[in-house]
């Protein structure tokens, strides 16, 4: 597998029983870096024949983009430098499309300080020749004319004997379009413009648009039409907040699948595009989190449930086999990563318990497993701390839960306690399996708790659905209700709490000490909001579109400068804050602008409380660089240590 990565294979019989076993070591724990360690095997990818497997290792800041014979030897071995990967795909056996983005300078100067800034999170992907043992940007020689937006790949087809990847994206000059690019020479052609309201794009088996969904602003009506062109609508939908989406193939060719998100459960249905006809409902009564496809044929072949729930697969002999899979690792957290067609192989990643996370490749056919790398090698299974979800009412009766973890070897009593709420907020959610926050607390004697708060995702409509409007309200008082019942059981000391997170988790941070009070003894915000209703501003939000009125759902107010934004702010009252706040931003993010931490570090200052503001130099939303996880890791288990010590 190359320099510094060779595998450990081990021989594991999955229909059978299974023994783990864990070494011992030293007594210890791991330094605060080996968490902050970008993991060492990510995004694993099988050939559609599963005989070929891509993945990424990383060596520090050094990326690596690995091209190997399944069982064999390096077929490609490429450095990919600091640029941020974020998916593979392959087309064929010869074929891989890397899908990242870099972040560029666009202009001289803040453009808008609250909500656009001189920085773009432009997309780059590169083609991946294994043939011809190359690597090329897509669209490199006038990236900045077609890539200021996203650039959603629609798949690969092979047409005439030739590997094309179509991509839809926006274009400067011409708009929105969607482009066809030859694998083999670089080449593109521009198939045609398209309406800049969907990204919904179905591509047939000869590279032809067959269907596309769009949503109509003046009717609230989402429509899936035939063809690239023309108005057959064979699917018609009232959507107030376009929350349908059109979601490839179905099971057979000539079929579609459609997603709807909404107020009252969640569906996914099988519309035939050939004529309007009454929807099949599939996966009904679970909570799905993602499709599953063939990758040679792309028809859908099953689903990947939430919270932990498996893998629904269509074909039921399959389905046995792979739930064979899941029973040989008991106790931990199986995610199925990638598959052949027709499932013959497979890449599991499993987690929880005392497994820091590992991948495995897993032969149907035969029943064995071989352990490809531990994605934290630098930790021990002895240093994982337990974990367990832990259910309690909120003080309206709405039932929750959240995930607890506990130090190693610790028996939950009396403990010092870190809140982590997730971001997002909506649609989101924490479940069981290795969180590298929440274990570098847990190594530093800490209890953590990883509260799914209302409006999270995995538990269906209704809890979604109560989230909205909630964000300095209830939401903040699900995480505290927390607090108070895992006090009520003994585990925590509810006088040595601290509420750490990132994104909303930052937002709800720095509210939990400046709106709600007297519940925590810090707060560490990273890249977090302070200013609402900038950010609903940022959204659209002031607009009567329907991106518009799902922020305005969201946030509870009607425009952006609504008094009611101003009250859950964390900005607007910084002279109330309670407690030491430790702010860290990344200055390349795009997500959450920078100037929410300068701003919230300026008002706290003022207003004479105590703030430490940690700027983050070249980094974004996503702590795509090690060395910034590392110093973000640093920073808030070193302010918690400070505000709350273990002892």
């Amino acid at each position: 597998m190359g320099k510094g990565l060779s595998m450990r294979w081990a021989l594991l019989i999955i229909f059978g029983i299974v023994a783990i076993l864990n070494a011992g070591g030293a007594t210890a724990a791991p330094a605060i870096e080996a968490y902050g360690q970008l993991p060492a095997l990510d995004l694993v990818r099988l050939s559609p024949s599963g005989n070929r497997i891509a993945f990424v290792a990383v060596d520090g800041e050094t990326r690596k983009l690995f091209i190997r014979k399944v069982g064999g030897d390096a077929m490609m071995v490429e450095t990919v430098g600091t640029a941020k990967i974020r998916d593979i795909e392959w087309a064929g056996e010869d074929y891989a499309i890397v899908l990242g983005t870099v972040t560029l300078k666009v202009g001289d100067g803040l453009v808008d300080k609250w909500s656009r800034s001189s920085r773009e999170e432009i997309p780059l992907i590169l083609i991946v020749d294994i043939a011809q043992g190359k690597v090329t940007p897509m669209f490199d020689h006038d990236r900045l004319e077609m890539y200021m937006g996203e650039a959603i790949p629609l798949g690969a087809r092979l047409i005439d004997g030739r590997w094309y990847e179509f991509i839809y994206t926006y274009n400067t000059r011409m708009g929105y379009c969607i482009y066809r690019v030859d694998l083999q020479t670089g080449a593109y052609t521009r198939l045609g413009d398209y309406e800049g309201t969907s990204y919904d794009y179905l591509i047939g088996p000869n590279g032809e648009v067959v269907a596309r969904g769009r949503y109509d602003e003046d009717t609230h009506t989402w429509n899936l039409f035939v063809g690239g062109k023309g108005r057959q609508a064979v699917v018609q939908q009232k959507s107030e907040l376009n929350l349908i989406s059109l979601e490839g193939q179905g099971r057979s060719p000539g079929t579609a699948i459609v997603e709807e998100t909404g107020e009252i459960k969640d569906t996914v249905s099988e519309y035939s595009i050939a004529e309007k006809s009454v929807p099949t409902a599939l996966f009904e009564g679970l909570d799905v989190d993602q499709l599953l496809r063939d990758p040679q044929s792309h028809l859908l072949v099953g689903a990947e449930l939430s919270r932990g729930q498996g893998v629904v697969i269509l074909d039921a002999n399959v389905q046995r086999r792979f739930d064979a899979v899941r029973r040989a690792f008991p106790g931990l957290q199986v995610k199925l990563i990638s598959f052949a067609s027709g499932f013959g192989k497979l890449v599991i990643f499993t987690d929880g318990g005392d497994d820091p996370g590992t991948y495995w490749l897993v032969d149907m056919t035969t029943g064995h497993a071989q352990d490809l790398m531990a994605a934290y090698p630098s930790i021990d299974a002895k240093d994982v701390g337990p974990t367990r979800m832990f259910s309690y009412n909120a003080s309206d009766g709405m039932a929750l839960e959240g995930v607890l973890t506990l130090p190693p070897g610790s028996q939950g009593k009396d403990m010092p306690l870190v809140v982590i709420p997730h971001g997002g907020p909506i649609d989101v959610y924490d479940w069981l399996g290795f969180d590298y926050w929440a274990q570098a607390f847990a190594s530093r004697g800490y209890a953590v708790f990883q509260p799914n708060y209302r409006g999270s995702g995995g538990y269906g409509a209704p809890l979604r659905q109560a989230g909205f409007g909630q964000w300095g309200k209830k939401m903040l008082t699900d995480m505290s209700d927390g607090v108070q019942a895992l006090a009520a059981a003994h585990i925590v000391d509810p006088k040595r709490v601290c509420i750490v997170g990132a994104s909303y988790g930052g937002y709800a941070a720095q509210a939990s000490v400046t709106i709600l009070n007297g519940f925590y003894r810090c707060a560490a915000s990273v890249s977090g909001i302070s200013d609402v209703g900038a950010t609903m501003s940022y959204e659209g939000g002031d607009s009567a579109t329907s991106g518009g009125r799902y922020s305005q759902k969201k946030f509870g107010a009607s425009f952006p400068g609504a008094s009611s934004n101003a009250d859950i702010s964390p900005l607007r009252h910084a002279d109330t804050a309670d407690a030491p706040i430790l702010l860290v931003h990344g200055k390349d993010d795009t997500r959450v602008p920078f100037v929410h931490s300068v701003s919230m570090n300026a008002a706290l200052q003022k207003a004479g409380k105590t703030v430490s503001f940690v700027p983050l130099e070249g980094e974004d939303h996503f702590w795509s660089h090690e060395a910034t996880r590392v110093k973000i890791l640093q920073e808030t288990v070193g302010f918690v240590e400070k505000y709350n010590p273990v002892h």
